[in-house]
């Protein structure tokens, strides 16, 4: 791994999710006037697929970013809120 990255995902102060990515997007802006902008930008792109694929339950979430390499080092913590049916609640809407 080039770029190793891990995501956090916290849901109601519970660690819900970990991922770890080789992702060179992380660090892709290094002008330092933008580069919280952006590291919140491509932390919520990230995070809304990956909610997304794991059809996660909605609701407000955490998602830190740590960069694993070559020590760990904090990037960015961003607020997130999921919206949407999750598919369990959608069944039970359709059995109504």
């Amino acid at each position: 791994m080039d770029y190793p990255h891990e995501l956090r995902y916290q849901r109601e102060q519970l660690l819900v999710y970990t991922e770890v990515v080789d992702d060179m997007g992380f660090v892709l802006e290094t002008h330092r006037e933008r580069k919280e902008a952006w590291l919140v930008r491509y932390t919520t792109g990230c995070a809304e697929d990956f909610l997304d694929r794991r059809c996660a339950k909605p609701g407000q979430y955490l998602v830190s970013v740590h960069r694993l390499s070559p020590e760990r080092v904090h990037l960015v913590t961003v607020p997130l809120k999921k919206v949407g049916i999750h598919p369990s609640e959608n069944a039970l809407a359709e059995r109504r």
